[in-house]
């Protein structure tokens, strides 16, 4: 029985916090958590979920009310590399782009509203 839970919780485990390793097309249907000061955002795209990392502090999407996200000079667009978050004042260069669980998410969307 043990073994027979691990195999059925093991691809959820292998998503949680890995690479996103392709480009993902975003649909309209999305909410940024922003958390943790400007290092990083969190996107829940439909039923994904997303921690998005900056090349270097983003203090602009703490304090913008829209958030344009894309990659590869097309919008609603977020790749491994080349991703990019646009807010009213700046642009800035996400460096990690990685799934992580509805849970995970859930957290840092209760955090965020301390």
């Amino acid at each position: 029985m043990t073994a027979l839970l691990a195999l059925g919780l093991s691809p959820f485990f292998a998503m949680a916090g890995e690479p996103v390793a392709d480009c993902v097309a975003l649909g309209s249907s999305q909410e940024i958590v922003r958390a943790g000061g400007g290092g990083q955002i969190f996107l829940r795209d439909g039923q994904s979920h997303y921690r998005l990392g900056f090349a270097r502090n983003c203090d602009s999407v703490t304090m913008t009310p829209t958030i344009q996200i894309s990659a590869d000079g097309q919008a609603d667009r977020l790749c491994p590399a080349g991703t990019k978050v646009r807010t009213k004042t700046s642009t800035c260069d996400v460096s990690v782009v990685e799934t992580i669980s509805a849970e995970e998410f859930a957290k840092r969307k209760q955090r965020a509203r301390r």
